[in-house]
């Protein structure tokens, strides 16, 4: 690498920690004021607090990333243009593509770290911060902990849903409940009984009436009481809150869009939501790609500029990635398309800057 090379990501990276680290903390300060007041009425220890922030950090490395990269083209760049290096580069003969090649590779790292960071950090970390925020500071029950529910559905494995007018994991005891198996779409069996208790890691129903569906015929049959080892779900693993979708991987949601897509349940949002976690990465190359050549042209117009577009661009990127998103777990447009909607409509305007640019 020459030393010009080092010297422009010297630069781009010493803005970007600086920008990054900017942005994510005015979003906890904002965030702090804003929750001030249940602060104050709960009462929780400092050490709450502290996990309550620390624990967002992976989530908003990833959320805040792209528009960090922003700014940081725009103040190391932007600042070269203005200090005449860019103009210096130009009358040495250089290509200034050679910047957006060396910052352009940069970027494709960076993205690499990005999803890494939402992969393998984020889904955990989003975890705790929800524990932390309804036990410790908000003082209610652990979110991932119940010992008994009223009208509880729960999809299980292979196919099975769930539901249960109540249970509880006291006894291992479940009033009223409802099983349906599910294959491709349709229901094939449908299991009523008056209650249950888990027992040797199966169900075993009393009072039940067992429907089986095929050929456009029902065949019923009735128990007194009645084992199901195919029924394996334990009160505990029933009463386990799911985890939200920020709460989980793309390897754990790929799993979930399977057990979905063979019930024949709607799967729609899932697979929108792994769409996005793979295309947003992306942004940060997409926005230096975007950014670098205005930021070249800028010469000294100054960095208030650059921060001013920094933001606005921000805020069009996820205006329009909130939207294409919504489009797309109601199937009104391809998941795929939805996630890259936003890189691609600022990938082709960057394309014609790149090409605009003198060189």
């Amino acid at each position: 690498m020459k030393r010009l090379d080092r010297y422009f990501i010297k630069e781009f990276y010493r803005w970007l920690i600086l920008m990054l680290a900017a942005v994510i903390l005015l979003f906890i300060i904002v965030n702090f004021f804003e929750t001030l007041d249940k602060f104050v009425d709960r009462k929780p220890s400092i050490f709450s607090i502290l996990k309550y922030y620390l624990y967002q950090i992976p989530y908003l490395v990833v959320l805040l990333f792209p528009m960090a990269h922003l700014l940081a083209s725009f103040f190391s760049v932007g600042e070269m243009a203005r200090r005449l290096e860019i103009l210096a580069i130009k009358a040495s003969g250089i290509n200034l593509h050679r910047i957006l090649i060396v910052l352009g590779f940069a970027g494709l790292l960076d993205s690499g770290i990005s999803f890494v960071v939402g992969e393998f950090f984020m889904p955990e970390a989003n975890r705790k911060f929800r524990y932390v925020k309804t036990v410790e500071i908000e003082k209610k029950r652990s979110p991932f902990k119940r010992i008994f529910a009223r009208n509880l559905s729960f999809f299980g494995k292979s196919g099975y849903l769930y539901f249960f007018k109540y249970i509880s994991s006291r006894n291992n005891r479940g009033i009223s409940p409802i099983v349906m198996k599910i294959r491709n779409g349709r229901v094939v069996q449908r299991i009523d009984a008056r209650d249950g208790v888990y027992r040797d890691s199966m169900w075993v129903f009393k009072d039940v009436t067992v429907r089986d569906f095929f050929d456009g015929e029902v065949k019923v049959e009735f128990y007194r009481e009645k084992e199901f080892p195919e029924l394996t779900e334990s009160p505990f693993e029933l009463l386990q809150e799911q985890y939200r979708l920020d709460e989980m991987s793309v390897f754990d949601l790929k799993k979930k869009l399977s057990a979905l897509k063979s019930a024949g349940l709607d799967y729609l949002k899932i697979l929108a939501e792994i769409h996005i976690r793979i295309a947003f990465p992306f942004a940060n190359f997409v926005i230096l790609f975007f950014s670098l050549p205005l930021a070249m042209s800028m010469r000294g117009k100054g960095r208030t500029l650059g921060f001013g577009l920094s933001v606005l661009l921000s805020f069009v990127y996820w205006g329009i990635l909130q939207s294409s998103k919504i489009m797309g777990q109601l199937g009104k447009m391809d998941p795929l398309l939805a996630a890259w909607t936003p890189n691609i409509l600022f990938f082709l305007p960057g394309l014609y800057f790149v090409f605009k640019l003198r060189r």
